[in-house]
């Protein structure tokens, strides 16, 4: 097994166990929620235990997603399967949309009909200890997300944040109506709970389509240039026609680079190793990249720059043979 292969087995491993603890926490909260929602019969803490419920739910896909985006690439998926993250980010955005839809519905009811409030001490003292543990949890997924470009990770843990916050607006609402005796507060903050997990859930669903039609990621663009830039050989003269896209902790990268037109088939050769080894430094050692060299041939103007930028790499030339000039039809990212 190759280095890179057994960075990337390392890596999908570390994924699981972080998804699986994800699981396991959630499961354990999702518990102590349902008690606290027994012993006090609060919509507000109604509404926190419904969202972990999803949670739980998303999370058991995410982990089956994990497995899923870990495997090789192969003739059937040549491109492997690590797009079955954004897939991992839309279902689990749409049970929070549903389960917030839901939590709204309860929370007007029990505004209408009234609410009968019972050891809210008790329920507060399990949801603070539920919060503070998601809180905890959804830092460690998500930043550990990042680091190894796993976006099922990072929805996993932007949910469990979400869970969070959710628990802390929770306690402040139901401690108002303890304190106040206002039962209706508690309502109040359960409709103010759904609507801001209603936006959680479009979010991740925004972000899946997103990452789903391939939208070009200035972030990911910009370290491909800065990269190149730095390392960059005197013989490249420009660089243009950039794409890329990223599948999983996969990244796929194609431009055109242009070169002296008397280098030999050796030199460009050497010049697509070295440009192939940076990327996978740069964007991980799944990265796979596809140069297209093309000359620099005598009266062509490529509008060579002393150093390169996001808009100059990904303009399309389009070079007229006949007058010997060039022109660059730009498309920018948005």
């Amino acid at each position: 097994m190759s280095v890179g292969k057994s960075q990337e087995a390392v890596s999908a491993a570390l994924r699981r166990r972080a998804a699986m603890l994800s699981l396991v926490i959630g499961v354990g909260m999702l518990l102590g929620k349902w008690l606290a929602y027994l012993l006090t019969h609060s919509h507000a803490i109604l509404s926190d235990a419904m969202e972990s419920v999803v949670h739980v739910a998303a999370t058991a896909f995410a982990l089956v997603s994990i497995n899923l985006a870990a495997r090789p690439p192969d003739p059937k998926f040549p491109y492997g399967y690590g797009k079955v993250s954004y897939f991992s980010a839309g279902f689990e955005g749409g049970l929070i949309a549903l389960a917030a839809l839901a939590i709204l519905y309860e929370s007007i009811q029990g505004l209408i009909l009234g609410e009968k409030l019972a050891s809210l001490d008790v329920g507060l003292i399990l949801i603070s200890v539920a919060g503070g543990v998601n809180l905890l949890l959804g830092v460690y997924l998500i930043r550990f997300g990042r680091a190894t470009n796993s976006l099922i990770l990072v929805a996993d843990g932007q949910h469990v944040m979400a869970d969070a916050y959710t628990s802390i607006g929770v306690i402040v609402g139901v401690s108002l109506a303890w304190v106040t005796g206002k039962t209706w507060l508690d309502g109040l903050t359960a409709i103010a709970v759904g609507c801001s997990i209603l936006w959680t859930g479009w979010h991740l669903v925004a972000e899946a389509v997103t990452g789903l039609m391939d939208r070009a990621d200035p972030g990911l663009l910009q370290r491909i240039v800065n990269a190149l830039q730095e390392r960059r050989d005197e013989g490249w003269i420009d660089l243009h026609q950039l794409r890329a896209w990223q599948s999983g902790d996969r990244a796929f990268v194609d431009f055109h680079l242009v070169v002296p037109e008397d280098w030999s088939v050796a030199r460009i050769h050497a010049a697509h190793d070295i440009c192939h080894d940076i990327l996978r430094e740069t964007l991980g050692a799944g990265t796979e990249v596809i140069i297209h060299f093309d000359p620099d041939e005598p009266g062509l103007d490529y509008h060579a720059s002393k150093r390169w930028t996001v808009e100059e790499a990904v303009r399309v030339p389009e070079i007229d043979h006949v007058h010997g000039q060039s022109h660059a039809t730009d498309s920018v990212p948005g």
